[in-house]
């Protein structure tokens, strides 16, 4: 089966889509399909054949907003894939941002090649979103006429399917086991500080002020107890947030440490006590199960596919979200339980082995032989 990606984001420009797209071409490959990746024109991103990179030039962090010049790549998109599709004729088109899934759609339907289409977040229903997007988010989805639709979680799969795309199924994230499995730290170097860590863009979706609002509840209430927060990433919300650690006076505990590559990524959370996930929104997060799948305890907002957990869930500290208190609550157990935290750690990491990338690109394979 000849296999055609159309991603916003492909390595190694960071994001979610690009870790999934770079996951499934591996697997896929591996069983013998071919791949071809059409992508943006972004100096991150890697050249070679068969990836074809289209529209203005661009950075990572432009290419997460709707502007001018992402608008003219969209139109250039829509042109350009008339020919990348008279030269790669594949059986199926994955896309993975409903924008670009809209205007491949035109080409598409010349050359009479399904469209699969992966949300990897979905906000069409989500009240704090702007009514724009969240109108335009469905009137893309509807008029690229896809064959399948995917969302990584139960309940997104559930609105989609209400909302008028039936034909919506569940395809979660997933996770290299093999790369991530820490859990065994033994061997370890020891730390003498307590150190929370997490992963993601420093965008108000992430939720880190209410971490910092809640390292700072902590601190107050155990003043004598050492701990220490580790945030991996960037984004435009740097300065308010370290404005906001100041102001907390946690600057001293609370570390921003920018972007890191996956290797730093890996070791600093071999070096951590446990990972936060204060996200307002997500559907799977892949720091969510690299946590697990690197034997952390996990402490995340009922957001993703930690929505509707079960009330014996036991593979993370769950917190409702915009709630500095209670993860605080979460923080402060984690902190001081040791034997809650390593059960909580072993739950999640079994947890994890659900969602490797073998299990998911069966899963795609299969709907990919539906849509034909």
């Amino acid at each position: 089966m000849k296999i055609l990606h159309v991603c916003k984001k492909y390595p190694s420009s960071p994001g979610g889509d690009a870790v999934v797209v770079a996951n499934l071409q591996r697997q896929q490959e591996a069983a013998n399909h071919r791949v071809a990746i059409v992508t943006s024109n972004c100096d991150e991103i890697k050249n070679g054949d068969h990836i074809y990179k289209v529209g203005l030039r661009d950075t990572p962090s432009g290419l997460d907003a709707i502007t001018p010049r992402r608008l003219l790549s969209l139109l250039v998109l829509a042109v350009r894939m008339f020919g990348i599709l008279a030269k790669e004729r594949p059986d199926v088109i994955h896309t993975h941002s409903i924008d670009m899934a809209f205007f491949v759609s035109f080409a598409a339907r010349f050359y009479h090649i399904p469209v699969v289409h992966t949300f990897h977040i979905v906000t069409f229903y989500d009240s704090s979103q702007s009514a724009l997007r969240r109108k335009t988010e469905l009137w893309l989805a509807k008029g690229a006429r896809l064959r399948c639709a995917t969302a990584p979680n139960s309940y997104d799969v559930k609105m989609l399917q209400e909302a008028g795309l039936e034909k919506t199924i569940l395809l979660p994230n997933g996770v290299d086991m093999s790369y991530w499995d820490i859990s065994d730290r033994a061997n370890l170097p020891a730390h003498d500080t307590f150190t929370f860590i997490s992963v993601g863009r420093l965008e108000q979706q992430k939720g880190y002020d209410y971490f910092i609002k809640a390292a700072a509840l902590l601190a107050r209430e155990q003043p004598n107890r050492a701990f220490r927060i580790n945030i991996i990433g960037d984004g435009s919300q740097k300065k308010t947030l370290e404005a906001l650690a100041r102001a907390q006076h946690v600057d001293h505990i609370v570390s921003l440490l920018g972007s890191k590559s996956h290797d730093d990524i890996k070791e600093l959370l071999g070096q951590a006590s446990a990972a936060v996930y204060p996200s307002l929104y997500e559907t799977t997060p892949l720091t969510l199960l690299e946590a697990w799948a690197a034997g952390l305890p996990v402490i995340m907002t009922s957001v993703g596919i930690l929505r509707d957990a079960a009330p014996d869930f036991e593979a993370a500290y769950i917190v409702p979200p915009q709630n500095e208190q209670a993860l605080m609550q979460a923080m402060r157990q984690c902190l001081s339980d040791q034997p809650t935290r390593q059960i909580i750690a072993a739950k999640g990491h079994e947890e994890a082995k659900k969602y490797t990338w073998p299990i998911i690109s069966q899963t795609a394979e299969a709907m990919y032989q539906g849509a034909r």
